[in-house]
């Protein structure tokens, strides 16, 4: 067993968020994969935007589980003016669906 890590063991899913401000309002761009593990990185996103308008582009978010869900779902409860953009992708697309979600969250 050597120190050095396995290049095929585990590794967290991609996901970023990039933030755009403009006018007033900011706008979150999520990249890759929100789940569990990356959903701490969307809440610092969030806690930055200090009650600003917001704008949320799913358009690259390949990938959602319930705890995103959670999130934005939370988000759009507390935050009085955010809105989602899409197009969204097949995944996020059909999460949405299955849960019936997509007419309850704010979407442009």
């Amino acid at each position: 067993m050597s120190g050095e890590p396995d290049p095929t063991g585990y590794r967290p899913p991609r996901f970023e968020v990039t933030a755009e401000h403009t006018d007033g309002t900011v706008l979150l761009r999520l990249i890759g994969e929100l789940d569990l593990v990356s959903e701490p990185v969307l809440a610092d996103a969030l806690a930055e935007a200090d009650g600003q308008p917001l704008r949320i582009d799913l358009s690259e978010l390949a990938f959602m589980d319930s705890t995103g869900l959670r999130a934005l779902l939370d988000l759009q409860r507390r935050h009085e003016d955010v809105k989602l953009r899409g197009p969204l992708q097949p995944a996020v697309q059909r999460l949405l669906e299955l849960t019936q979600t997509l007419q309850i969250l704010p979407f442009e």
